[in-house]
């Protein structure tokens, strides 16, 4: 035997011959007795792993069931506050030797206490003791986040990780407990079509295998063990839903629904539906008197759904002492749910439609009596009183019904499949609001001798004008005239006086949310139509600048109808930017389409290819063998223009309608152009088959012909016409060159 293991072994039987004399111990200086106190902690720590491999060990043909280290890692502790008090405070390396000696010594501990826990637990469980366990399981889940901090000098690895397996078995183990003891506790029949039944038993007697538990578990040990472990949130999310769904709701649609309870010794039932109340029990009055006789019957049921709650679904438990956190969390759950659903079902309607009667809340009293009954029973606190509230400014809530009614009608008049048009703007049959403005304003109205046209011919609405204050004339969607004509008579529903100020502000607000519906419900109407309909596309781009037009000065005409706290910052500037990308978003697609068809209408490959037209030229063949072909893909090309230009005429303002006619015909014209610029020089016979070839093109010019229709003078007309198409179709004047 070597040396070391002589000493080693001597101060083995040193430690344990102080530990059996604990006299003796405290005799020894302080180095002696941290020097036995280290081999005592070895010799625990030692014993500590095997019991935990002993126990928790999986798959052991042995088991080895030594004596609980708990007792002997106990006696430790005093040994270890006796060692504190005789160690020098200046003797630095014995109190380095202390502190590691008092780490290894809490490791020790918490290994300890974790394997008595675990070993305890299957037989709490099987006797019903679900409380204890699952402060068992809670403390060790603490004990093993704690042995995560310590260096794996201090404990092993491999004995932790046998706990922690150990210990997530147990944990889903009493978690599997727990979920029977719910639903033996809590059971929810559906015994017919209409009837529904909850029986909530006190206690439960055995376990799922019918074996009696030594101890009762009660309705007080489930709620402790699911605080313990931190799982009441999802039962009694699953009990709120069930009492809402099944019991709430329908006593909110009616109330006259068939309600009882019963109670004895061991447990109560609350059933719903168990007969049909015939229509005769219902009150007989007028709307006003039925919704309050409706509100008191939605009383009074829902109390004493609330008072089964209270009574028999937390049967002798203390919601003052204990479960408080379980209680409340069940009550703001119910809470939240059902709070919205009081305020549009009950408390909306009973909002009278004359504001002049919006004093008399008498007929609210059922409500806030009803909210009062949650707080009596603890359910939700003072600051959760959202029927108070509503009803103290009742003034708002019927502006908020006001202003959801108004939306409402303006989302289903946007929703009609309604693809009608009307003309606004110029002198169309129905002027926009800014007519008379810039014609009494910045406008002249001409001579009377002139008529009506004349006068606004001289005003420049039916000319390339941007300085006009005038909408031009085009035709819009009967959607977006009736959104424009609700923005004005809901502004005007706004007083002058300051102390309407919060109703006129949401009135305001209700404008622009109506906007806002345009916005998200057109676009996603029409997605198809707007790529394919040339129609609908301009239409929808004339919506959005008619709207533009009128947000852009809508604030400013009825300034004087707002109070004055929002006549600074009561404007429809801001939402302009969202309508201007719409109306791009709903043009640009439908032109990039028709492009690309005008160029596939030329043709696969010919005019398309540069020098095609001059090579045949060149060798000396001439034009006639491929003239019809050539004929046919320009006039399809043109025809396609001409179609577009049909539908623009009739439904776009003047300058939008020459930007679109001439951004299309710029691709027939510009491909004719170039093919011709390629040829140089022909003969009289070629040159005038090519002219002829490309009388299509040229004829698009009469396109431009009616937005030159109110021009007086023909003369003055064609040299406008003329003008126009160079300024719109870049290519044109290329075109002529060629042709001439």
């Amino acid at each position: 035997m070597s040396r070391n293991s002589r000493r080693y072994r001597r101060e083995a039987e040193a430690a344990a011959a102080a530990a059996n004399d604990p006299a003796d111990f405290e005799k020894r200086s302080g180095e002696e007795q941290l020097t036995v106190l280290e081999a005592l902690i070895e010799e625990a720590r030692t014993s500590t792993y095997e019991a935990i491999n002993s126990h928790h060990r999986d798959f052991l043909s042995i088991r080895l069931h030594g004596q609980d280290p708990l007792d002997e890692v106990a006696t430790l502790n005093d040994k270890y506050g006796l060692v504190q008090s005789t160690i020098d405070p200046s003797a630095h390396k014995s109190i380095e030797r202390l502190d590691a000696v008092g780490r290894a010594l809490r490791a020790i501990v918490r290994l300890a206490k974790i394997h008595a826990n675990l070993k305890d637990i299957d037989d709490q469980i099987l006797h019903g003791d679900v409380a204890v366990a699952a402060s068992s399981i809670a403390e060790i889940g603490e004990f093993l986040s704690e042995l995560e901090d310590d260096s794996p000098l201090l404990v092993d690895a491999q004995a932790v990780d046998l706990l922690q397996m150990q210990y997530l078995k147990k944990r889903s183990a009493l978690k599997a407990e727990l979920d029977y003891l719910m639903a033996e506790m809590y059971q929810i029949n559906d015994a017919g079509s209409s009837v529904v039944e909850m029986v909530v038993s006190y206690c439960v007697m055995s376990n799922y295998d019918d074996v009696p538990y030594e101890n009762p578990v009660m309705l007080g040990d489930l709620f402790f063990a699911l605080t313990n472990l931190d799982l009441y949130r999802d039962k009694m999310d699953l009990l709120a839903d069930a009492l809402i769904c099944r019991w709430f709701i329908p006593l909110l649609r009616n109330p006259n629904e068939s309600l009882a309870v019963s109670k004895v010794k061991l447990f109560a039932t609350i059933n719903i539906g168990a007969y049909t109340a015939s229509a005769n029990n219902r009150s007989n009055g007028d709307e006003a008197g039925v919704t309050q006789s409706h509100c008191a019957l939605v009383r009074d049921k829902w109390s004493t759904v609330l008072d089964f709650i209270r009574d028999e679904m937390f049967h002798d438990v203390s919601i003052d002492e204990d479960h408080t956190v379980v209680y409340e969390y069940l009550g703001s759950k119910l809470w939240t749910a059902l709070c919205p659903l009081l305020h549009e079902s009950l408390l909306v309607p009973l909002v009278p439609a004359d504001i002049d009667a919006i004093g008399d809340t008498q007929h609210m009293i059922p409500l806030l009596e009803l909210e009062e009954r949650w707080l009596e029973l603890g359910l939700i606190a003072d600051d959760q009183l959202s029927i108070k509230d509503s009803i103290r400014v009742l003034l708002q809530t019927y502006v908020s019904k006001r202003r959801r009614d108004l939306l409402t009608t303006v989302a289903s008049i946007l929703a009609t499949d309604d693809a009608n048009t009307v003309v606004v703007g110029g002198n169309g049959p129905v002027t926009d609001m800014l007519c008379d403005y810039a014609l009494s304003s910045g406008g002249k109205k001409g001579s009377s001798a002139k008529g009506g046209k004349g006068a606004l011919a001289s005003t420049g609405f039916d000319e390339d004008c941007d300085s006009s204050l005038a909408f031009p004339r085009c035709s819009i969607s009967v959607h977006a005239q009736t959104l424009v004509e609700f923005a004005r008579e809901t502004i005007g529903f706004t007083a002058s006086s300051d102390e309407e100020a919060k109703t006129a502000a949401l009135y305001f607000h209700a404008v622009r949310d109506a906007f806002a519906l345009y916005r998200c419900l057109m676009p996603c109407q029409w997605s198809a139509a707007l790529l394919a309909d040339p129609k609908r596309a301009f239409v929808m781009y004339n919506d959005c600048e008619f709207i533009c037009h009128h947000l852009s000065t809508l604030g400013f005409r009825y300034q004087e109808k707002w109070p004055h706290v929002l006549r600074a910052s009561a404007t429809f500037v801001d939402v302009i930017a969202a309508y201007r990308t719409l109306s791009k978003a709903c043009l640009s697609p439908l032109l990039t389409r028709l492009r690309t068809q005008i160029a596939q209408a030329l043709g696969p490959s010919e005019w398309l290819q540069p020098r095609w037209l001059s090579s045949m030229i060149g060798s000396g063949d001439t034009l006639d063998r491929c003239y019809e072909a050539c004929e046919a893909q320009l006039a399809l090309a043109c025809g396609i223009i001409g179609q577009v230009a049909h539908v623009g005429a009739a439904h776009l303002p003047r300058s939008m309608y020459l930007r679109v006619l001439g951004l299309l015909a710029d691709v027939a014209v510009g491909h004719v152009s170039r093919r011709f610029e390629e040829i140089g020089s022909a003969s009289d016979s070629t040159a005038r088959a090519l002219v002829r070839l490309a009388t299509p093109v040229a004829a698009l010019e009469d396109w431009f012909r009616s937005s030159t229709s109110n021009f007086t003078s023909l003369s003055d007309g064609a040299a406008h016409r003329g003008s126009l198409i160079s300024k719109y179709c870049k290519e044109w004047d290329s075109f002529q060159i060629q042709i001439s």
